[in-house]
């Protein structure tokens, strides 16, 4: 059952599965660029068996408001919701694991209220950049990005094809890739510009410099092949 909570001006899309044990963290699972709390759908009912999961759409995303509006739109604003969604569904310090955009923005979100998080897991992601080190395929997605309007709505053929779709195709359901696919139709084009010029195109900001300040148990994950990010793991 989808649920919902008011953070920060909109209304955040959560659920939650399995109940735990008292004095038992909350994990929370925070989605990437493009994507929604779906993309953990496969693997939450494995990990409900033994603890509370929560996972949620970020503002823009799955089924969360979309503002409809750029500047409402940053990886700290982001941040600053998951902030206020711990505080009201976390019960305590969390467990928290964030994918990709999710990563960074759970490192915010640490950063700010280290009071928050019980333990992080960085999976996919980065510090300081999420551009391609070749740089002719950066400037051809910067371009893309810079070029795309959000008026138009969500383009069809937004992702660059690779050699994993065909591993991903093969190790889940055609069901799940389709209502992926339905989900990315739906989400805010606004947030789709403003986020991926700030992630990809400009550069988000490096947080490189305060990785020390992170004091909770911190496990990185990360693709043996995912360039940029296992370079920067």
């Amino acid at each position: 059952m989808t649920e919902r909570v008011a953070v920060n001006g909109v209304e955040l899309a959560w659920h939650e599965q399995g109940k735990g044990t008292p004095g038992q963290p909350t994990l929370i699972l925070c989605h990437g660029y493009s994507g929604s709390s779906h993309d953990f759908s496969l693997h939450t009912d494995a990990l409900a068996q033994t603890r509370r999961v929560v996972t949620l759409d970020q503002r823009g995303h799955g089924h969360s408001t979309r503002t409809g509006d750029l500047d409402s739109y940053t990886i700290e604003q982001l941040a600053a919701d998951l902030i206020a969604f711990i505080e009201a569904v976390g019960q305590g310090p969390v467990d928290l694991l964030g994918h990709s955009m999710g990563g960074r923005v759970a490192l915010s979100a640490v950063l700010a209220r280290p009071d928050l998080v019980n333990s992080l897991v960085l999976m996919d992601t980065s510090a300081w950049s999420f551009r391609q080190p070749d740089e002719a395929i950066a400037t051809m997605v910067a371009d893309f990005i810079n070029r795309f309007d959000p008026a138009r709505g969500v383009p069809t053929n937004f992702s660059i094809p690779g050699p994993e779709d065909v591993l991903i195709a093969a190790a889940v359901p055609a069901a799940w890739l389709a209502e992926k696919d339905e989900i990315f139709a739906g989400m805010d084009a606004y947030a789709l510009k403003a986020l991926g010029t700030e992630l990809l195109a400009e550069g988000v900001a490096s947080v490189r410099p305060r990785l020390a300040e992170v004091t909770c148990p911190t496990t990185v994950l990360v693709g043996s092949r995912d360039h940029p990010l296992v370079d920067q793991a």
